[in-house]
């Protein structure tokens, strides 16, 4: 048996080759799914919201560069006590070409409170960042909730029409055998067209929530897969805070730590006026050249030094009431953040008890409500298969069921809407960041 020669080897393999990676790349692709830890990473990811506040960020730091340091100089130069009648500089004594340095200096520490006051409003525009993040994962994860809901809801349409169909099947036997009436066979028929339009609806809802969560994650990741099962929300143990621990999670909100930051910028403010009752002063310093005397005397050159002061005295009706003014400011803004404060506490407390009353009934409806619906389905049907019971009772079985078994999977991802929305106000977006991808578990 004649062996294949190298060139013989690589023709014959390569194809085999070929063909086992476009395998392999289309086993990989098919397997990619979009998890709820990818989604968040994707909308989080060149957001135009976030990229523009941390320009704006970036833009108020070079201010509080530039707040810091002193005003330019100014340079000062002319001819002084030139004589009109020869216009000869070296005719008087006065004649002199003068050049002169002038530096201002602002009032007390007035350029370190511009400069702090710059720092502090960058910060303000951080908080806005960390809002801005909060809202786009609660979004993004309320978004990814109602489409898992809405796919769960679709496979157990299907499957409670596969069932409607068998049962049509079954009557439709009975109907060619004469053992059933047409009422029957019409109802269950009925039955299957209405499933259908439901399907339809779901369908409808599917591609609705597909496209809002493409405007965070894109259109490419949208048309993925979601992850089977339902997605883990926070490591919070809701259950064990008190309003102690919720208002210290409140007071790191974004929102109460802009306000705080808009405080502090009012104080700086009323710094600023207070700094306006002391003195600004400039300096001049300036150098005379004389020409000789026409005889060839020396003239000495002239130097000058001049300090110039600001006289605050009239500020009665100008600082005094710009600081009354600047002290409501301050007050005003500590009022806006004990109303936010009442806010978000009663917002976070409402939404806590939300959540523990869903999980109540999660636990309902799994332990008691589905059984005992798939067990009246069951027996509606053996009913009706012994000849004692309806149709009607069967269709009503069967359609409480479907609902029940909705209303089940609504309630959890009304559950886990509440989670999502409990960590917009108690999580920060670094914390859900941060998280390994192992905490976004999926269990069924």
């Amino acid at each position: 048996m004649k062996l294949l020669s190298n060139r013989d080897s690589i023709r014959f393999c390569f194809p085999s080759l070929l063909l086992m990676l476009m395998l392999a790349g289309s086993n990989s692709l098919a397997a990619e799914v979009l998890t709820l830890k990818k989604a968040e990473y994707l909308a989080l990811q060149n957001e135009p919201g976030i990229l523009g506040l941390d320009a704006k960020t970036q833009s108020m730091m070079q201010k509080s560069i530039a707040a810091g340091e002193l005003m330019d100089p100014k340079l000062q130069f002319g001819v002084l006590n030139l004589p009109t009648d020869s216009f000869e500089f070296d005719q008087e004594n006065m004649t002199q070409f003068k050049v002169g340095y002038i530096q201002q200096f602002p009032s007390g520490d007035s350029r370190e409170l511009k400069r702090d006051k710059a720092v502090s409003q960058s910060r303000q525009f951080q908080h806005q960042i960390e809002e801005r993040k909060r809202q786009l994962l609660t979004r993004v994860r309320l978004s990814y909730l109602e489409t898992i809901y809405w796919e769960q809801a679709r496979e157990t349409v299907q499957q409670n029409r596969q069932l409607v169909s068998q049962l049509s099947e079954y009557v439709q036997s009975l109907f060619a055998v004469g053992r059933t009436n047409q009422f029957e066979f019409i109802s269950v028929q009925q039955r299957l067209s209405k499933l259908d339009d439901r399907l339809t609806q779901i369908e409808q809802n599917i591609s609705d929530e597909r496209y809002r969560l493409s405007e965070w994650v894109g259109e490419r990741f949208t048309e993925l897969p979601l992850s089977a099962g339902l997605p883990v929300l926070g490591q919070i143990p809701w259950e064990q805070l008190d309003l102690e621990q919720i208002n210290q999670l409140i007071a790191q909100h974004p929102k109460i730590q802009e306000i705080n930051n808009q405080i502090d910028v009012s104080r700086m403010d009323l710094e600023l006026i207070r700094e306006s009752e002391k003195p600004g002063w400039a300096l001049n310093v300036s150098y005379a050249y004389r020409e000789d005397a026409p005889d060839g005397t020396d003239r000495a050159d002239f130097f000058s030094a001049m300090v110039t002061l600001d006289l605050p005295l009239f500020t009665e009706n100008r600082q005094e009431k710009q600081q009354q003014a600047q002290h409501y400011e301050v007050k005003a803004s500590q009022l806006q953040r004990d109303a936010m404060l009442r806010k978000l506490r009663s917002d976070v407390l409402r939404l806590k008890t939300n959540l523990e009353l869903s999980e109540q009934r999660v636990e309902l409806y799994r332990e008691t409500l589905v059984l005992q619906a798939e067990q009246r389905s069951q027996a509606a049907l053996q009913t009706y298969r012994s000849g004692s019971g309806s149709f009607a009772d069967i269709m009503q079985a069967y359609m409480d069921a479907l609902n029940i078994q909705l209303e089940q999977k609504r309630i959890q991802i009304d559950s886990l809407k509440s989670r999502a929305r409990l960590l917009y106000f108690l999580q920060a977006s670094s914390d859900a960041e941060n998280t390994p991808a192992s905490s976004s578990n999926y269990s069924n």
